[in-house]
């Protein structure tokens, strides 16, 4: 049995969340190491009471911006540096301390608590915003003359060494400050870039898993549309047809029981059909098998398409002129479902009486499409106002689709016919064909590819 793995960055994230408790630790200790020393130089100081309490005050405050350097390090930067300036202008202090180091006196500045301004420095160099960071370089190179301007005459604290009135000597004391100051800025600057770039990583794969959940869901939402329009051109086209039947073996039942027995068989494959082709569109949303498939309609199932239209008392005339082209497979499948939707909406919408041709015309670089229907004749024998197919932009008249039709099946023909390069047309026919019914007419141009197929 596996053991459970334990989260080992526990602390550390309570750390990073808190970020007070590191820098109190830190502080607590520079304290406790530099600190007794400072303090015990000051108060052996021959000082008055007040500025030993007053100079001792602001080495503590110094040593209480370490606390806060994270939280806020410009603060604790300017205020580390104004103790740093306090000990630049205060005077040397004597007294036994001194002596105990071998000199009469020292300066202040060279208190070992001095030592917290570079961390001071590398934080507000590592976690403050521009322009603190310059500005923060600017100050400490100031800081780096001003301290060196303070230890150009040594005086009696570097009496009797050897060389310490030279200019050498002052090089390397400005040389060695000027380094004390550039160093902690510029890892503090490297620390910050660092987090910065970090950030920008962190950032830029939050954006792409963003971009990778919207691609999937659109990708997702173009696959529903898809199954969607293959699902509206599987059962509208069949429950049309099988309704037509089923009426057409009602009627002939009576008379012609034979007719009303093909009738039947005719709706029972068709509505076999239609499940075999549900089948293969749903398939793909199964996971846990593996759906069966057949091949998807082409260009080459328009007759059968046809014949089965005709077979429900629909007068349907093909004609195919021209030399046939190779079609991909995205052209050939819409061909066949703008034939088909038409089909069905005349099925669905024409009168009695109505006809429909289907014309494909074969020309060059691709093939036209024209389904055409004239609208059959009503109860009465008035010109159906029904024709093929009915468009938002296309109904003729201005006038709803009959029967509600809202036009969906002509949103997925458009989709179809744009997707594979071609484009598509719904408009009343310039010479309605039958005597005087006024039907629609749909026309397609679907491009081919390079090659000719063979015939």
């Amino acid at each position: 049995m596996e053991r459970p793995s334990v989260s080992l960055p526990t602390v550390e994230n309570w750390v990073i969340r808190h970020t007070w408790a590191g820098d109190a630790v830190l502080a607590t200790a520079l304290l406790l190491v530099i600190g007794p020393t400072s303090l015990t130089l000051l108060w052996g100081a021959e000082w008055p009471l007040a500025a030993r309490v007053g100079v001792s005050g602001l080495v503590l405050i110094g040593h209480l911006t370490i606390v806060i350097r994270r939280t806020w390090p410009v603060a604790a930067y300017l205020s580390c540096s104004l103790v740093m300036l306090a000990l630049v202008l205060a005077p040397d202090f004597t007294g036994p301390g001194a002596r105990e180091l071998g000199v009469d006196s020292v300066p202040s500045i060279l208190l070992p608590s001095a030592l917290v301004y570079p961390v001071a420095l590398y934080a507000v160099a590592a976690y403050s915003r521009r322009p603190w960071p310059t500005i923060a370089l600017g100050i400490g190179l100031v800081g780096a003359v001003l301290t060196t301007v303070r230890l150009w005459f040594p005086g009696d604290w570097m009496a009797g060494q050897a060389g310490t009135d030279s200019a050498v000597w002052r090089l390397f004391v400005l040389l060695a400050l000027v380094a004390a100051v550039l160093a902690p800025w510029g890892l503090g600057r490297f620390r910050g870039i660092r987090a910065a770039y970090v950030v920008a990583l962190e950032e830029r794969a939050r954006r792409a898993e963003q971009d990778r959940a919207e691609r999937a869901e659109q990708a997702a939402a173009a696959e529903r549309s898809r199954i969607a329009r293959e699902m509206h051109d599987v059962v509208a086209h069949s429950l049309a047809v099988m309704v037509r039947q089923a009426e057409g073996g009602r009627f002939a039942a009576a008379k012609d029981p034979a007719r009303a027995v093909e009738a039947l068989a005719m709706v029972a494959g068709t509505g076999r059909e239609a499940l075999a082709d549900m089948r293969t569109v749903l398939g793909v949303l199964r996971r846990d098998e593996v759906a069966e498939t057949t091949p998807q309609p082409t260009l080459d199932d328009v007759p059968a398409l046809v014949e089965r239209v005709r077979a429900t008392g629909l007068p349907v005339e093909l004609t195919t002129t021209g030399t046939p082209l190779a079609l991909d497979r995205a052209a050939s499948l819409a061909a066949f479902r703008v034939v088909q939707e038409a089909l069905t909406n005349v099925v669905k919408h024409a009168g009695r009486d109505a006809s429909a041709s289907v014309r494909l015309t074969w020309i060059d670089g691709g093939l036209d499409i024209a389904v055409t229907d004239d609208g059959g004749t009503r109860e009465g024998g008035a010109a159906s106002p029904g024709g093929a197919v009915r468009d938002s932009g296309a109904v003729r008249d201005g006038g709803a689709a009959p029967g509600g039709h809202d036009g969906q099946g002509l949103v997925g023909m458009r989709e179809r016919v744009t997707l594979a390069g071609g484009r598509m047309s719904v408009v009343p026919p310039a010479e309605p064909r039958g005597s005087g019914g006024r039907g629609f007419a749909v026309s397609a141009y679907l491009p081919a590819r390079a090659r000719e197929a063979s015939t």
